[in-house]
């Protein structure tokens, strides 16, 4: 009876014991669980929105790369082309798919191929796009490499489109670009004061004129254009003027061959070189030299017409032309359409022998 009595409450001391050890042990392991279970939230927490992010990061970045090229490729009015000139490497500048300057190599080259791209230059022109704008090579100092660099064509078209790019993206004023004649008869294309490009026997026009003076000024009244609509220029600036031919004048007359274009519209009840006003329909004309004053006989070689005209202004400064005349006198002579026409002048001379241009 005492051992069953004994047995029985040990019994009844050992369930509180094995029941507080079992739920003391169960709230470990649950607390453990729920300890493991926060372990892994707080590292999914962590890990998930950093990979979230870089995903999210890296595409945002996708997209602004994408967008800036594609802001560039936009906003890029200058291209470049290699190809072949008179069997010699030559890259030519486009703006605005009009060909302005043409870049010429020092050799001749039998490997290139007229009219094809290069793929480098175009790379190279896209490179000095994206990371080069706003930098002038020529303000660092250059090494071998440098040099060598700036006697490709391609290198130097592509250091020109960059730099016109950069300056249609700076909203440049048109009328800043400018060209100006250096001593050593160098002819230098400025924007904003700014020296540009230097015509020279390796950069010419693309249409070279073989004159390097008008090939600069045609340059830079493309450039002028296209970049803004400024007018055109017409003289380089600094140029020293040339002492004009003396022509002596007697009972010999004077005939000249050239070219004679017309001018009117835009110009009409402007004062003229010799202070008068022009009128655009009077028998009047422009030439470099004779005396205001002087009597041309003009006639159009195309059709025979003839008149005379009066020297009361200046010009053309354009090309090889010879005479420019008032509307009055082109229509005379049948050249309203077609602008320009091969003319032969003819001094009509004064009664007592006179010299031109003293």
């Amino acid at each position: 009876m005492k051992e069953k009595f004994v047995g029985g409450l040990l019994a009844v001391l050992l369930v509180p014991v094995v029941g507080t050890a079992s739920s003391c042990h169960a709230e470990a392991t649950a607390a453990a669980g729920q300890n493991n279970q926060g372990k892994k939230q707080v590292v999914s927490s962590q890990t998930s929105p950093q990979l979230n992010a870089t995903r999210v990061e890296a595409q945002k970045v996708g997209q602004y790369q994408y967008q800036a090229r594609a802001d560039i490729e936009r906003d890029s009015i200058a291209k470049i082309q290699s190809h072949a000139w008179e069997g010699r490497q030559a890259a030519t500048v486009y703006v605005r798919n009009i060909p302005v300057i043409t870049f010429l190599d020092g050799s001749r080259s039998t490997n290139t191929q007229e009219g094809k791209t290069d793929a480098n230059a175009s790379k190279a022109s896209s490179e000095l796009k994206i990371a080069g704008e706003g930098e002038n090579p020529s303000d660092r100092k250059k090494s071998s490499y440098d040099r060598d660099q700036e006697t490709d064509p391609v290198w130097r078209a592509s250091s020109l489109a960059a730099r016109l790019n950069q300056l249609a993206r700076n909203n440049v004023d048109p009328n800043r670009i400018t060209v100006k004649w250096e001593t050593g008869d160098r002819y230098m294309i400025q924007a904003n004061g700014e020296d540009l490009v230097d015509i020279n026997a390796k950069t010419i026009l693309p249409d070279t004129t073989s004159d390097d003076r008008l090939d600069a000024l045609q340059a830079t009244n493309r450039l002028r254009r296209l970049l803004g609509n400024a007018p055109p220029l017409e003289a380089v600036a600094g140029q020293p003027q040339a002492e004009p031919p003396a022509l002596s004048f007697g009972p010999m007359q004077v005939r000249i061959s050239g070219w004679a274009s017309w001018y009117g519209p835009g110009f009409d009840g402007n004062l003229s070189a010799s202070g008068e006003p022009f009128n655009q329909y009077a028998l009047t004309a422009a030439h470099r030299f004779l005396p205001f004053g002087t009597l041309v006989l003009v006639r159009n070689l195309d059709n025979g017409r003839s008149v005379v005209v009066r020297i009361n202004d200046r010009g053309p400064y354009v090309g090889d032309r010879l005479i420019d005349l008032s509307a009055g006198a082109a229509s005379v002579l049948g050249m309203m359409s077609s602008g320009v026409a091969p003319v032969e002048i003819e001094v009509i001379a004064p009664k007592s022998p006179e010299t031109v241009g003293r």
